[in-house]
């Protein structure tokens, strides 16, 4: 900032009354002239000038560029502060309101350097000066000290820089461009379709690149290769969008930078004008005391003045016909200092001869200069020179074109402005675009005055179009005029200055309008054109004078008006047309008489007013070509010819003059001449031009002058070369030139052989060899190519050579491989310099490397020299050259020597800041001002001097920079250090950059093992940030920002009304270079004050908030208050980035979980944000609302996933320093490259990410395979279901549990492969993580039941596949469901990461899913090995017939594959390796597809009933049942039950056996239609019974004395342990999700039934549940037939769980129960767990009388009807289907009154109604069961007409609910009235 500054001078201006109130007007005027922004601009000087007498005030200050152009940096630079200010000193004084005076000569302008070098203007800065104070500000000046240096610049060189260099030596043009020399550089002038700076692109085969199109233009690549530019609307050019042309309306000019060539330049344009005088460039110093050059039109010709400060000097051109005639002309100017020839004729420095040389359009320059003279007539280039003591131009000031600004200077020039156009400019063969300026003040882009207004039907009668200046004209033939030629001129006439046409008193009178016209064309400078005198003495006359058209009108011979065309010659032999108008215009109450005059139809044009004498005056006579003289001589004769003469009331009138009548006086018809150039008039070599009239010679390519002269004659070739002919060049002629000469005219000396360090053909150029890098001086002398010292080498693409450095004992020689540095090593040693063995026991010798057995050998290692050393024992050495300290390296019996430990080294540059930290330390300096001043500043210089860093360096470097933000922290106002030293802040981050590079990670961690480290570093930052912050006003501190490669420190006002001001670092202002990595902001919105009772304690206050927050009505007021007052201070933020900071921060966490979901492998993947806000106004609160909202750059894009949000919490307790945590803090979007988040708090911020490859490479294809095998595993599980569910008949427990099998595993896998990845919604992930726990250990549950039920159908004598399964529920369902329900409440964050949807493996809760899993997995091998132990038993027979060994196969596998999977799937999402996931997916695959054909395709049984499904077939019971209806009646009349518990018991015999494989089979379990129901008197039809749930017991008859456990049995609690018998029979569970038997909904539409009513303990009653209903397997397709059946075989029916109504029902407290009848010879069995309740034999029919009556029951059903009434059915309108009535036998009860005072009879007896709809659907039902097995309930209602019933097959043998075998023949069953008999209507299935 500071050296970008300029110092501008104030007239009469004194600083108190600068500062008030005048500094803000003059800092608006400045922003205004620069157009930039006020706070853009930075006054830091006002002193008075003690050099000059009067008020002058020095005013130093720079400016901010708006929008930095590449490589200029953030500054305007001073030269160009300099042109702005100069040329809008107006404007600035009229903003101001202050007199700013020319800039003063700064001390360079005196050319105090030698020779060629430049002295450069040096600033120094007193920062010492007192405040200076007015009524409003207090400011503290910075004042500039002057000074110089003389540099050597860029082209020229030597010990006193007195030669220039050709820069065009190293031939920097490509592709055939040719070089053009310039002073201090180069320029190529490139060939068609190449472009650039070197012309190294290609427009037909390179693509696009960056400001390859200019101003805007859009480049654009070619299909088939290239690019072309499609240049925005104007006047840009193609092919690359440049301007070249520019338009200069009156007092308008341009600006470009000045030049700052000092010794030699060349500037060619081409302009186009009509203008006599007029400026053309100017450029020159800020003051009166002048170094300048000006270009002008002087008399229509070109003139240069310039000066080098001491004289002026004119060069001045001749052009015949000058450059005033609207044409395009070109002008070359070329200014050099000649160099001073030394004593041995080689340049040495310049002389003070300064040469100007001007050329007009294409002139020869040499043959103007040289022999211009001679050969006479050729002029159009001049020469001038100027000599005095300054050797160089110092055109300090802009380049202006056209014109000069209005300032007071008193400019060194006769003309100001410009009016014409401008194209084509070029400095030293650089084209400049014309749109590239630095201010434009009134031009305008193109030249429409000079566009071609020709086509080829514009003039008419054979004339030639000619574009003019904004306009056409034509030449038209003789006889022909107009603008077009469309008219007829008559008479065309030829005066020879003799001539004359004379009328007198003709009929003509001057009336308004009047009309006079005329054609002429002529050679001459004057003569009369046309005269009319009208009245006594009015005269207008028409006349040439001094080659211009002249109008006069004369009064009594007194002038009244004239004009003159002086823009215009006339006599150039010519047509000109010239019309006079008189007209009037009515000036309020007076007439005024205007005459205008237009030449050439309108080309030029000028009025004049004239009396009032002339109008109405009668012609007296007119005179054309000449006027009478005396003696019949004529006066002022043109010569010339004159047509087309017209004198009239209209413009065309020509009847009132005709020539036919005037008087001619030597007057020749026709304007047809002889050639001039008959007469062969011109001298050799030339040829003759008709110029009407007259003629010209023009001389031939090569020759010059009047006399053609050959221009090798005269020889302007140089240096003895040789002049040939050549009539295809330029000029006619080229210059061979001699050798070691070059130039046009040979003018160039090329010096051979090239001098030590210098090469080029045919230019000598230097070497450029930096020998600091290894290199020798000299170079090639034909590419200048630098080479390596001796014994160095230069590696493959570096620009440094490095010593070879061979160790002597170890290579053969001391050189080495040119590129790699390779030494040439001895047998066995290796290394770049030989200095290692291979072997890490050996050492190098002279005889190549010798093994050392006791201890590690001598080495070389991170530049020192390690000494033989003993096993174990550590080696000290000192630190390499340029550090201090001792570097430890330790030598391994095992490894050898292990890596040097390097951290307590100390690079030199450090060891004074180790001595200041170390006196810091122990106390013996303490910290002010000064000594943080001091520290900060040598921090900045040594770590911008070190490469590379060891652990003390970065060390001491921290602890400074903590002792100095502690103590800067605990400063306020003015004590600050950086409001005394304006480097401190920049020091200060600088440093903090430089030892926060990602390269020093390794020693912060070492460093932070003992000590805070970056932390610390961090929290002192955070301080002193907030210190700043509130500062800033205190201290006037201006907003600034730093930025560096590893930080970027904002400082800066925060305006939320504003939103491009409420983001910090607003990176749309900052112009430096910085890292895309530093690329994150904060946006900060307008809060909302809360009260400290409402405020939210989420988040930790900010470690740094010093303020609480004040009321809400407060908060309010102030808000109010801020809008209404605008002076209310803005608050103020302090916003650091750090770039790498993440990365060196301790990895430590915050342990609550609940906080923060940490991924696997963390990494912060952005920027480190601190954010500070201070208010002034209102206390910024704690809980920010609404939150700020944080952007980031991703560092890195690939294989980062999962963000989480985070903050440094220095609260955390991990070791001191805190740790990452995510309270308050959300991510709000993500895309590939950035991250936003808001965060509720401020603090430090930053970004946590997964380092994971799931979201690139191989994913797609992974994704791919993953949902397309889990999706066919769903699918085969989905049909495997289906089917299950389909064979409703097959009511079996295996198969129930294979349907929760896979059910479980289906919901599993569903889940996972829709949830698992739902990572972005915490609580969806937790949910999705909480379902995918609990169903998986419900596969692993029901695996496990399938195992426990495979081995009790193996082990156990009854048949356990039909029966309760609530047990297996439990287990099945509900203990997963416990276990995850606990694990939910121990620790529900330790579901779902942010990762993935699931457990982790690296969390201690992977256990409550792989505990019971592995267990599990245990104990079903366990079951598995004893169930295939007791295959191999007595029973394996009847267990192959059962199928239960392929089920055990079966469920093996299944288990191992089951395992097997979702192993790999909690592997999968817990690993990056690719291969879980395949197996995973591969796995996941396989189970469906297996549990498919293994439950189905290969299962005979499943087969079997799905064939009798899909084909309509019903299942034939087996022949068993005949047998067992036998052997079961006799089981009936066996009195062998007895009584335990309050059970009835009863055994079986012996016999039952056999009945062991007939339940078992598949077709018998589904011949299970039909349940019984009791009901006990007094029950309410609203309210269930317990036989509602039509359940039977597994083992038998089971009779409970106290009703209140007797629902719970089921088939796992209810073994059978007999071993004396050898078969149970087993009771079909009513439980099994086969059975379709459907019940009603409701008892006549009241409360639906409930399965467990409540019982009365006191009620005991013994009974006979002989409540058992049969049905009948019909495989008639005649569905809708009821049948008629009854019982062949006497019934022993089962009493079954189901069956409470006594004792469920109400009894009244005065009845009694009669006591139960016991045997007394037989004893119960004493049993223990699970089995001492199982019931083993059913109990005795002990009363005599009940099977009295159960047999007369059987025999009165004779009735040849059975009245069945409809099902009630509220939720169906289809019609009841058909059914089949069976009454079965039972006990009769007494009947009690219900509460509704209507009886009910519960005599026992079931009407059971069997049938199909014929639909395939069941009707009207309620599931009373657990899973489908349901029963079809009516009440009691009135009965209906009887329903005849169509025949029912001849016999159908079924087998009941309890194992009973029944023969039901057709026939009449009688149908007793609903009062005797309870009936339960059954729908069949199909």
């Amino acid at each position: 900032m500071l050296t970008n500054s300029i110092t501008v001078r104030l007239e009469n201006m004194s600083q108190e009354r600068f500062l008030s109130p005048l500094l803000g007007l003059f800092v608006e005027g400045v922003a205004a002239v620069l157009s930039t922004k006020r706070e853009a601009v930075f006054v830091f000087n006002i002193q008075n000038d003690t050099d000059v007498q009067g008020s002058i005030l020095n005013v130093t200050f720079s400016a901010r560029q708006p929008h930095s152009a590449a490589g200029r940096g953030a500054f305007f630079p001073s030269e160009e502060l300099q042109e702005q200010i100069y040329l809008n000193r107006t404007l600035l004084r009229l903003i101001s309101s202050q007199e700013v005076l020319p800039f003063d000569d700064n001390i360079c302008l005196r050319e105090p350097c030698e020779n060629y070098m430049k002295c450069v203007s040096v600033l120094k800065f007193d920062s010492s000066p007192p405040f200076i104070s007015s009524d409003t500000v207090l400011f503290r000046p910075i004042h500039p000290i002057n000074g110089l240096r003389c540099r050597c610049p860029m082209g020229f060189t030597g010990e006193y820089c007195e030669t220039e260099i050709d820069l065009c030596f190293s031939g920097p043009c490509k592709n055939n461009g040719r070089c053009r020399s310039r002073e201090g550089g180069y320029s190529c002038e490139c060939q068609d379709d190449f472009t650039g700076d070197h012309c190294e692109l290609d427009t037909s085969s390179d693509r696009c690149v960056p400001g390859v199109c200019k101003n805007g233009g859009e480049c654009v690549n070619k299909a088939n290769g290239g690019f072309s530019c499609r240049c925005p609307h104007g006047e840009y050019e193609t092919p690359y969008c440049e301007m070249t042309t520019r338009s200069f309306p009156g007092h308008s000019f341009i600006t470009f930078r000045g030049l700052r060539q000092r010794f030699h330049f060349t500037i060619s344009f081409v302009f186009a004008t009509r203008e006599r005088n007029a400026l053309l460039l100017y450029n020159g110093r800020f003051n009166e005391k002048h170094d300048f050059i000006a270009l002008e039109i002087i008399d229509e010709q070109i003139q240069l003045t310039f000066s080098g400060g001491e004289t002026k000097t004119t060069v001045a051109p001749y052009v015949p016909g000058g450059v005033s005639d609207g044409q395009w002309h070109s002008v070359q100017l070329h200014y050099y200092n000649k160099p001073n020839i030394g004593r041995l004729g080689f340049p040495h420095g310049p002389s003070g001869e300064k040469v100007a040389v001007v050329a007009v359009d294409d002139c020869d320059i040499s043959m103007a200069i040289r022999f211009g003279k001679r050969i006479g007539n050729y002029s159009c280039a001049a020469q001038g020179t100027q000599t005095g003591q300054k050797k160089s131009l110092d055109l300090t000031g802009p380049l202006l074109l056209g014109g000069v600004p209005n300032l007071p200077e008193d400019f060194p020039v006769r003309n100001r402005d410009f009016v014409g156009c401008m194209r084509n400019l070029t400095i030293d063969s650089k084209p400049i675009d014309m749109d590239g300026f630095i201010a434009n003040n009134g031009t305008s882009a193109g030249c429409p005055a000079k566009k071609n207004f020709c086509n080829s039907e514009v003039c008419q009668n054979g004339g030639t179009c000619n574009s003019k200046w904004d306009t056409y004209s034509c030449d038209c033939p003789t006889g022909y005029g107009g603008k077009n030629c469309e008219q007829v001129m008559p008479s065309p006439q030829f005066y020879d200055g003799q001539a004359l046409v004379s009328w007198t008193e003709p009929d003509i009178t001057v009336a308004i309008p009047w009309y006079v016209g005329l054609m002429f064309r002529t050679r001459q400078s004057s003569g009369t054109l046309l005269q009319a005198n009208a009245g006594p003495a009015s005269t207008v006359s028409l006349m040439l004078s001094d080659r211009n058209v002249r109008l006069e009108v004369l009064h009594k011979h007194r002038l009244v008006a004239s004009m003159v065309f002086s823009q215009i010659r006339v006599n150039d032999g010519e047509w000109h047309h010239l019309q006079l108008e008189l007209s009037s215009v009515k000036d309020g109450n007076a007439i005024k008489y205007i005459i205008s005059l237009s030449l050439d139809y309108g080309m030029y044009k000028k009025s004049v007013v004239i009396g009032n004498d002339l109008p109405g005056l009668k012609l007296q006579t007119l005179h054309v070509g000449a006027l009478p003289g005396e003696d019949n001589r004529v006066q002022r004769g043109f010569v010339g010819c004159i047509q087309g003469v017209r004198v009239g009331e209209t413009p065309s009138s020509a009847s009132n003059v005709n020539m036919a009548l005037g008087m001619k006086t030597r007057v020749e018809e026709g304007c047809d001449l002889s050639d001039p150039c008959d007469s062969n008039i011109c001298p050799e070599n030339s040829h003759c031009s008709d110029d009407w009239t007259t003629h010209s010679c023009v001389c031939d390519p090569g020759y010059f002058g009047k006399d053609c002269v050959d221009a090798c004659k005269l020889n302007p070739c140089e240096h003895v070369s040789s002049c040939v002919r050549k009539p295809s060049s330029s000029h006619g002629y080229t210059c061979e030139c001699e050798e070691n000469y070059y130039g046009q005219y040979c003018e160039h000396v090329a010096k051979k052989p090239c001098a030590n360090g210098w090469w080029g053909d045919p230019v000598c150029g230097p070497c450029n060899c930096d020998t600091s890098k290894g290199f020798f001086k000299d170079c090639n002398k034909t590419t200048g190519e630098c080479r390596c010292k001796e014994n160095h080498y230069q590696p493959d693409g570096g620009d440094t050579c490095y010593p070879c450095d061979c160790f002597f004992l170890g290579s053969m020689s001391r050189t080495c491989h040119p590129q790699t540095g390779q030494c040439p090593c001895k047998g066995g040693v290796v290394g770049r310099q030989c200095n290692k063995c291979d072997n890490p026991f050996a050492e190098v010798t002279a005889t190549g490397c010798e093994v050392v057995y006791a201890g590690c050998p001598k080495a070389f290692d991170a530049g020192i020299w390690w000494p033989k050393t003993e096993f174990g024992r550590p080696a000290a050495m000192n630190c390499p050259k340029g550090s201090i300290g001792t570097a430890i390296r330790h030598c391994s019996d095992e490894h050898g020597w292990l890596a040097p430990e390097m951290f307590n080294c100390t690079t030199g540059t450090f060891s004074h800041l180790k001595k200041l930290n170390e006196d810091l330390r122990r106390n013996t300096s303490r910290m002010n001002n000064e000594y943080s001043k001091t520290i900060v500043r040598l921090l900045h210089s040594a770590t911008d001097s070190t490469q590379e860093y060891y652990g003390n360096d970065v060390k001491t470097a921290a602890q400074l920079l903590n002792h100095v933000l502690m103590y800067e922290s605990q400063q306020s106002g003015f004590d600050l250090t950086a409001a005394q030293n304006a480097d401190f802040n920049e020091n200060l981050v600088r440093a903090g950059s430089a030892i926060l590079d990602p390269n020093t990670k390794e020693l912060w961690d070492q460093i932070q093992k003992t000590e805070g480290g970056t932390a610390h570093l961090l929290r002192n930052f955070e301080e002193y940030a907030n210190t700043l912050a509130q500062n800033v006003r205190k201290t006037y501190l201006k907003p600034f920002t730093i930025v560096t490669e590893n930080m970027i420190l904002t400082v800066d006002y925060l305006d939320v009304t504003d939103p491009d001001r409420a983001t910090f670092p607003n990176f749309q202002e900052i112009h430096e270079t910085f890292p895309k990595e530093l690329g994150s902001s904060v946006h900060f919105p307008q809060f909302k004050q809360r009260t400290q009772a409402n405020r939210v304690d989420a988040t930790p206050d900010p470690p740094a908030q010093t303020e609480a927050p004040e009321g809400e009505d407060q908060t309010q007021s102030d808000r109010r208050r801020r809008h209404l007052e605008p002076s209310v201070p803005l608050p103020i933020v302090v916003v650091i980035v750090y770039k790498s900071l993440g990365q060196l921060l301790p990895e430590n966490y915050d342990p609550d979980r609940r906080t923060l979901r940490l991924p696997n492998r963390p990494v912060i993947n952005t920027a480190v944000v601190s954010a500070r806000i201070y208010s002034e106004d209102t206390p910024v609160p704690p809980v920010l609302d609404p939150p700020i909202t944080l952007q980031y750059t991703l560092l890195e894009t690939e294989e980062r996933t999962k963000p989480v949000c985070v903050y440094w919490d220095h609260s955390i307790p991990l070791g001191e320093t805190g740790g990452w945590s995510s309270k308050g803090c959300e991510v709000l979007n993500r895309n590939n490259t950035h991250i936003s988040c808001q965060c509720n708090h401020m603090t430090s911020f930053g970004v946590l990410m997964d380092i994971s490859k799931r979201e690139h490479g191989d994913v797609m294809p992974l994704k791919i395979v993953t949902y397309s095998t889990v999706s066919v595993s769903l699918f085969f599980l989905l049909l495997t279901f289906i089917l299950l569910c389909v064979l409703c008949r097959l009511r079996s427990n295996l198969h129930s549990i294979h349907k929760n099998l896979v059910a479980a595993l289906f919901c599993a896998a569903l889940v996972f492969l829709l949830g698992i990845n739902q990572t972005d919604n915490p609580f969806v992930c937790t949910v999705i993580a909480i379902l995918l726990h609990y169903f998986y250990m419900c596969t692993f549950a029901w695996m496990f039941v399938e195992g426990l039920h495979i081995y009790r159908m193996l082990t156990e004598m009854r048949n356990i596949n039909h029966g309760h399964m609530r047990f297996y529920y439990a287990i099945g369902w509900g203990i997963p469901a416990i276990i995850t329900g606990l694990a939910v409440g121990l620790d529900p964050q330790g579901y779902g990461n942010p990762d993935f949807c699931w457990l982790s493996v690296h969390d201690t809760l992977i256990w409550s899913f792989a505990g019971p899993i592995v267990v599990v997995v245990l104990v079903n091998i366990v079951i598995f090995i004893l169930a295939a132990k007791a295959s191999c038993g007595r029973r394996q027979k009847a267990a192959e017939n059962s199928r239960a060994i392929p089920a055990l196969r079966t469920a093996f596998i299944l288990l191992l594959l089951i395992s097997a999977t979702w192993m790999l799937g909690l592997l999968a999402v817990n690993s990056d390796v690719i291969l879980f996931h395949y197996l995973f997916a591969g796995f996941s695959c396989l189970q469906g597809v297996f549990i498919f054909f293994f439950f189905v395709v290969f299962n005979a049984e499943i087969r079997k009933n799905l064939k009798n499904v899909f084909t309509g077939k019903k299942n034939l019971p087996d022949e068993a049942s005949t047998a067992r209806a036998s052997l079961l009646t006799r089981s009936l009349n066996c009195n062998n039950t007895h009584h335990e518990d309050g059970l009835y018991r009863s055994g079986f015999g012996e016999s039952t056996v056999s009945l062991d494989s007939t339940l078992r089979s598949a077709k018998s379990r589904s011949s299970y239609l039909a349940y019984a129901l009791r009901e006990e008197a007094g029950q309410k039809p609203s309210v269930s019974s317990g036989t509602a749930k039509g359940h039977t017991d597994l083992d038998g008859p089971l009779f409970h004395r106290n009703g209140t456990k007797g629902d719970d049995s089921d088939s796992d609690s209810e073994l059978s342990g007999d071993e004396n018998s050898s078969s149970y029979a087993s009771s079909h569970s009513s439980d099994s999700e086969d059975d379709d038997i459907d019940i009603k909904p409701k008892w006549n539409n009241e409360r639906p039934i409930h399965s467990t009513p409540k019982a009365d303990s006191n009620h005991v009653k013994p009974y006979w549940p002989a409540e058992m209903t049969t049905a009948s397997d019909s495989e008639d397709p005649g569905g809708l037939d009821r049948l008629r059946v009854e019982t062949k075989a006497e019934l022993h029916s089962e009493n079954k769980l189901n069956h409470t109504g006594d004792r469920d029902t109400p009894q009244p407290k005065d009845s009694t129960a009669p006591s139960a009848p016991t045997n007394s010879n037989h004893q119960p069995e004493q049993r223990k767990g699970i089995l001492k309740n199982k019931i083993s034999y059913p109990p005795p029919l002990s009363d005599k009388n009940m099977k009295n009556r159960l047999r007369e029951k059987l025999s009165d059903y004779n009735s040849p009807t059975i009245t069945s009434p409809p099902p009630i059915n509220n939720n169906s309108s289809t019609s009841p289907p058909a059914s089949v009535n069976i009454m079965t036998p039972t006990s009769r009860t007494p009947s009690v009154t219900s509460e509704t005072g209507r009886t009910a009879n519960h005599d026992n007896s079931i009407v059971t109604t069997t049938g199909n709809n014929g639909t395939g659907h069941h009707g009207n039902s309620v599931n009373t069961g657990n899973h489908g097995n349901s029963t079809k309930i009516k009440p009691p209602i009135a009965p209906r007409p009887p329903i005849t019933l169509g025949q029912p097959p001849s016999a159908i043998y079924r087998e009941s609910n309890g194992g009973v075998a029944m023969h039901l023949k057709s026939g009449t069953v009688n149908g007793g009235n609903e009062s005797d008999s309870e009936k339960t209507q059954t729908s069949l299935p199909l």
